[in-house]
């Protein structure tokens, strides 16, 4: 199964490091996300986290997530608010929405799946959470949202299963 660890000084450290970037970038009026996606090095090992991509839209896990299977679903334009998407981006997003959480139900059997945007801070790019509520979780509902982040484990057998599967509902649509 996917792992959730809890972070060790090495990861917060390197977290941080990340975190700092970032904030240089903001500074400047860049978008980090649109600088990742155009010369990289701000969110690290993102292409082997992806699990679904097309021309509008990237979907991977979460490096740093708040339980195994959270997930960003990434609006590869920039907007910075759900309000400024056009339809057919917005058809997309919604589309693939539930094929994710049916893979994240099937692969690492989560009972709930929370979905959530959150779009703040200075130059900041749309996206979209998926935050899977596992059996016996203690922390549910909203709470989870704030959940003390961990480091991602790849499990390169669950992270196929997921691929896998997701593929082949997409071509059913």
């Amino acid at each position: 199964m996917m792992l959730f660890k809890i972070m060790d000084e090495e990861n917060k450290r390197i977290k941080e490091e990340g975190r700092e970037k970032l904030k240089e970038i903001q500074e400047k009026n860049i978008c980090p996300t649109c600088y990742n996606m155009k010369y990289g090095g701000i969110y690290p090992s993102f292409k082997e986290r992806i699990i679904y991509e097309n021309d509008k839209i990237v979907c991977f896990l979460e490096q740093y997530p708040r339980n195994p299977g959270h997930t960003i679903i990434l609006v590869k334009n920039h907007y910075e608010d759900i309000s400024e998407i056009p339809d057919d981006i917005g058809k997309e997003v919604m589309n693939i929405i539930p094929i994710i959480i049916k893979a994240l139900k099937r692969t690492i059997n989560a009972e709930k799946v929370y979905l959530c945007t959150m779009c703040d801070g200075k130059r900041n790019h749309l996206h979209f959470q998926l935050i899977p509520r596992l059996k016996n979780d203690e922390i549910i509902g909203s709470k989870l949202f704030v959940k003390e982040r961990g480091i991602l484990v790849l499990d390169k057998e669950i992270l196929s299963k997921i691929i896998k599967y997701i593929n082949e509902e997409v071509r059913k649509i």
